[in-house]
């Protein structure tokens, strides 16, 4: 089976990590060392008797939305549609410009 495996060198070390077991790391002065140790963990990691098990959670109390109260006040501005195009101008000049950059 394939697993992926995250090596980086930091610090004149080599860190492994199974990406899917983010608890199986290792750190190793070689890269090489790194790859052997890292694979020696996750068999090992893998071989420990393991339970998945289901569990069922109420969602949490919530209140209501934190900006509900706005919702809706710039509904009879008369400047909203002026507002909305010079934002959608001003993004179209940032794009471009991030274009030519």
């Amino acid at each position: 089976m394939m697993y992926d495996v995250i090596l980086r060198k930091k610090q004149h070390k080599y860190i492994a990590r199974v990406r899917d077991w983010p608890e199986v790391v290792i750190e190793e002065e070689t890269r090489e060392a790194a790859i052997t140790q890292i694979k020696q963990q996750l068999i090992a990691y893998l071989s420990q008797p393991t339970e998945v098990i289901h569990i069922d959670l109420e969602p949490a109390a919530t209140g209501e939305h934190p900006w509900l109260q706005f919702a809706g006040m710039w509904a009879d501005d008369p400047t909203w549609d002026d507002f909305v195009t010079a934002v959608a101008a001003s993004r179209q000049e940032m794009d471009k410009a991030d274009a030519e950059a």
